[in-house]
């Protein structure tokens, strides 16, 4: 996490959940908030790093785009919308919608949780 700036911030809440923060101010104490599953954080991040990076404009809108265990939806270039899959495999009907700096830092986030795995198993060996 040594790579998030002031205005977007991770937080573990319980084993798999993430609080996503966003301080759409800078200095602000206030902030926008989603709570996610651990495994929607990652697909989230693996999409942003692996294919949502590389989306064009021209390429919009983007309906639907399964995902791992999300859909992902993209209207502008300003926002990424996201649902999840309830046990039965249905759509959720409550999902979030965020910034893209957000998604942006998860990959970020992503890649700093790959490269401290990577060290701890080091170590153990």
């Amino acid at each position: 996490m040594s790579k998030q700036d002031k205005g977007v911030k991770f937080k573990k809440l319980e084993d798999n959940v993430i609080e996503l923060r966003y301080f759409d101010r800078p200095n602000a104490n206030s902030y926008f908030s989603w709570k996610m599953p651990i495994n929607e954080v990652n697909d989230l991040a693996r999409w942003w790093k692996n294919e949502g990076m590389h989306v064009k404009k021209k390429q919009l809108p983007m309906n639907e785009h399964k995902f791992g265990s999300i859909l992902i939806s993209m209207f502008t270039h300003a926002r990424v919308d996201i649902r999840g899959f309830d046990r039965y495999g249905g759509v959720k009907l409550l999902g979030y919608s965020l910034p893209l700096k957000v998604v942006e830092h998860l990959g970020i986030w992503l890649q700093d949780r790959q490269l401290s795995q990577k060290s701890d198993s080091r170590k153990e060996a």
